[in-house]
């Protein structure tokens, strides 16, 4: 049963020692900090971002917001301590407590080969799941509003006849346009959360304390909302059963900006 959120963290932390049991394995056997700055092709931004990586028996990630400077000496303690209070590293902590949990996504996609080659079908994915949930609409044109910029994306949504809305945190970005579309200060999100049909976020916005009110507003004003997900990717089916997000596009690590295989799972609420 969907229940009305007001704090998703803790929620997805009750739900998964519920599901694990006192008797699981919850020990951390792996942290790692990872700084990155990746352009996968001339139609993106250069993404500059630090994100925390974290294992016990599976693996889960969070994009960094600067709020937690700890790392190795949590190696070898009981993720239920880490987890009590919400920082980027118990999101990647729980992650990973939810990556040894049975998930059953609708679909599932591998792509592989150079990141320059995997951008394409992960925007692709990304696409087709919007395009789906706009349908449900019935709008001919609708207003879509990317929440976390990606540029191959907006690109594909402007294509589609959309009318595209954009907005982000990152200082440099705001106020820059990205394939003709204006990038919006993140303070009017939820305005424009609220005016659109098709809501596209980042999984990040667990990390900016933004998520829960962008489900709110989404509820409030039956707005549909997508999630992609590298920050909390093995939340997706969770997120669609107990949060009541209606599409979860999630890539559990390796992500595609890697050479390799990359897995996307899609998780869509069922009524």
């Amino acid at each position: 049963m969907v229940k009305a959120v007001t704090d998703i963290f803790s929620l997805l932390r009750d739900r998964a020692l519920e599901r694990l049991g006192p008797g699981a394995d919850y020990l951390i056997r792996g942290l790692w900090k990872v700084e990155l700055a990746f352009r996968p092709n001339p139609a993106e931004r250069v993404f500059q971002y630090t994100f925390w990586l974290a294992m016990n028996q599976g693996q889960g990630c969070c994009y960094c917001t600067g709020d937690d400077e700890r790392g190795r000496e949590l190696v070898g303690r009981d993720a239920r301590e880490i987890i009590r209070d919400k920082t980027c590293i118990s999101i990647a902590v729980l992650d990973a407590l939810y990556g040894s949990i049975p998930r059953h996504p609708a679909v599932v996609h591998q792509l592989s080969g150079n990141p320059i080659e995997k951008t394409a079908g992960r925007t692709a994915v990304i696409v087709a799941e919007a395009k789906r949930l706009v349908a449900l609409t019935g709008k001919p044109c609708p207003r879509v509003v990317n929440v976390g910029v990606v540029g191959n994306v907006i690109r594909e949504l402007k294509g589609c006849g959309y009318h595209v809305l954009a907005t982000d945190l990152e200082r440099d970005l705001v106020g820059s346009t990205v394939h003709g579309i204006p990038v919006e200060n993140g303070t009017r999100t939820f305005d424009y959360v609220r005016d659109s049909d098709l809501a596209i976020v980042t999984g990040m916005t667990i990390a900016t304390d933004s998520l829960e009110l962008i489900v709110e507003e989404a509820r409030r004003s039956g707005t549909r909302l997508l999630v992609f997900a590298e920050t909390g990717a093995n939340f997706g089916e969770e997120y669609c059963r107990t949060v009541g997000i209606d599409t979860v596009v999630s890539e559990p690590f390796p992500f595609y900006i890697f050479q390799g295989v990359s897995t996307i799972e899609v998780y869509r609420r069922t009524a």
